[in-house]
Formats: structure tokens, sequence, C-alpha cells
């Protein structure tokens, strides 16, 4: 068994290294609220489209292409922040409205896109490709905006990647996404925490001494 692992992690492709490693560094720097996070992003899904292609996770090709976009807009974003302190995108709870938006997208993305995947390409399991697509879609539009239920969106679409890697034998890559998953768990703690820190503590709000 260990010397069967050890042959597919020696047979791993320098860019499923590099997706790996820009992608860990990336989370990491994110949780701290790093802009260079977003660089380090761009890289990793640049490698993914190429990696989900060899794979058939079509969907996953279509998303990591929008992620680069999407990364590109969070770099600017919060690069402003920092800039312009009147405009700072703060950690901070999605709306309800954005929640609603979100659960909606999840559910009809999943539905429309895995179905046209099963009918139309010869994609690996069409529907949980789709889904793991939807909910890290809407993870990357909350990071962006710093909303602390992009963790949560996070945890569930790494969970269905480590299956969807795992079962295509590409050992690295579920380990890097079985990694997400205990980042984006510390993500989600830390900024509870910092965002419990921010909240106006009640009895001031109230004006009680």
């Amino acid at each position: 068994m260990f010397e069967s692992v050890w042959q597919q992690l020696s047979a791993t492709s320098w860019i499923e290294w590099l997706g790996t490693l820009t992608g860990i560094t990336g989370v990491y720097l994110s949780i701290k609220e790093k802009v260079v996070a977003w660089l380090l992003f761009i890289v990793c899904y640049a490698a993914y489209v190429i990696l989900s292609y060899q794979a058939e996770l079509y969907a996953a090709v279509q998303m990591n292409a929008v992620f680069i976009i999407i990364s590109i807009y969070g770099w600017l974003s919060w690069s402003k922040s920092t800039l312009h302190s009147e405009t700072a995108v703060v950690i901070a709870r999605t709306p309800k409205a954005g929640r609603v938006t979100a659960l909606i997208f999840i559910g009809i993305g999943t539905s429309g896109f895995g179905w046209a995947l099963d009918t139309f390409t010869l994609a690996f399991m069409p529907y949980l490709d789709a889904l793991a697509m939807t909910c890290a879609f809407t993870a990357q539009w909350m990071l962006s905006r710093k909303y602390v239920e992009n963790w949560l969106c996070w945890i569930v679409a790494d969970l269905i990647y480590v299956g969807l890697w795992s079962a295509q034998g590409y050992l690295v890559s579920a380990g890097l996404f079985t990694l997400f998953i205990g980042l984006a768990t510390r993500g989600w703690w830390e900024w509870q925490r910092q965002l419990k820190n921010t909240l106006p503590n009640p009895a001031q709000a109230s004006g009680v001494a």
C-alpha cells in the first residue's frame, strides 16, 4: 500500500505540486487577511484549470477559470481597502439577501449545470462536480467580500473534492483539499473570533458603565 502511494506521489506532475503549494499558502494568507493571497490563488487556479481538464472534471475547469477573474476582483477589492480606510472591506456576516441568493444559486446551479454535464459530456460524477463548483463559487464571492460564511461553503466544496480527486487517483490533490478543510475550519473560528471582538459591547452600546 505504502509503495503504491509513494509511486503515485513520485509520479505527481510539477503543475499539481505548484497548484498544491500556492493553494495552501494562499488560503493561510487569506485567513490572515493578506492581499498577496489573491496572487497565489491566481496561480493555483490556473494550474487547476489544466488538472481539472485532465481529470474530466469539466465543471471544475470552468470554475477555476472564473476563479481567476474573481481573484483579480478580490485582489483589487482588498488592495483598495488597505489604501482607503473609509472604503475598507471588513469581516462581517453575509446579509440575509445574500444568503438566500446563495442558496438559490447553489440549488439551480447544481441541477442545471449537473444536467448539462451529464447530458453533453463524459464528465466524472457530474452532479457532485456541479455541486462542488457552485459551493466554491459562492465561497469565493463571500471571501472577496470578507463574509464569515465563506469558510462553511469552502468546507462543503472541499469535502466533495476530496472524494472526486481521490476517485480519479490524484492523491496529492485529494490531500490538498483535505488540508483545505482544516484551514477552512481554522479560518471560520478565527474570523468568528475577530468579528466578535469588533462588535460593540452590549453594555457600552446601551450606555451602561
